[in-house]
């Protein structure tokens, strides 16, 4: 499914299951996200980001101990999948049924579904990564954050900008302002904790040099 080398090599275990929610995808014509409907950012895609968490998961193993990868990965290639039913805060729900269904149907590790249903099925929930969860949920969820942040959402803000219509650097700096909050890091895992902090500080570094070129500071 994946051509390359290096981390995009990662992508081709399980690869009938990336087949699978990658046409599940295609066929809904709900692979795009974001803002209050599924489809105002057609830049954005709902299988590429997964396939850029499934990444971010494998630079985070470093820094725990024995996890049970086979269930984090299969929990992620169908963590976001519910969005094909048009499902937005409840796509969580709707995604932990789709891979109960297909993983019945297909005898996929019998002995790991209910982990990876419970994986897919709170996934969304960050309230719960502090609270002593499974490591394997944590790993998800961190993995998740990671995604669309540092480089990505300022590449993000200013994409988005354009299709809503901002007309100058100002107001698109202003949209990055709004929606960056500074002292934000969920994570949990040091190693996580440290890479975001990173992201963090390229947006705060953005937004100072974006000033000091339009003259404000």
């Amino acid at each position: 499914m994946v051509e390359g080398t290096g981390e995009e090599k990662v992508l081709n275990s399980h690869e009938k299951e990336w087949e699978y929610v990658e046409k599940l995808f295609k066929e809904s014509g709900k692979d795009t996200f974001g803002g209050g409907s599924i489809c105002d950012y057609p830049f954005r895609s709902r299988f590429e980001h997964t396939k850029r968490v499934y990444r971010w998961l494998h630079r985070l193993l470093d820094d725990v101990g024995a996890v049970d990868l086979v269930a984090m990965e299969l929990a992620i290639i169908f963590h976001d999948v519910g969005y094909v039913k048009g499902e937005n805060a409840g796509h969580a729900a709707v995604s932990a049924d789709i891979f109960k269904e297909y993983a019945l149907k297909n005898a996929l590790f019998p002995e790991k579904q209910d982990l990876i249903e419970y994986l897919i099925r709170n996934h969304n929930k960050k309230d719960l990564l502090r609270r002593g969860e499974k490591d394997e949920l944590i790993l998800i969820m961190e993995a998740d954050i990671m995604d669309e942040e540092g480089a990505m959402r300022v590449a993000w803000d200013n994409m988005a900008a354009g299709v809503i219509g901002v007309k100058s650097f100002k107001e698109s700096l202003n949209r990055t302002e709004k929606y960056f909050n500074p002292q934000y890091n969920p994570m949990v895992t040091p190693l996580a904790h440290d890479l975001f902090e990173d992201k963090q500080q390229f947006v705060r570094d953005y937004i100072k040099r974006m000033k000091e070129d339009l003259g404000e500071i």
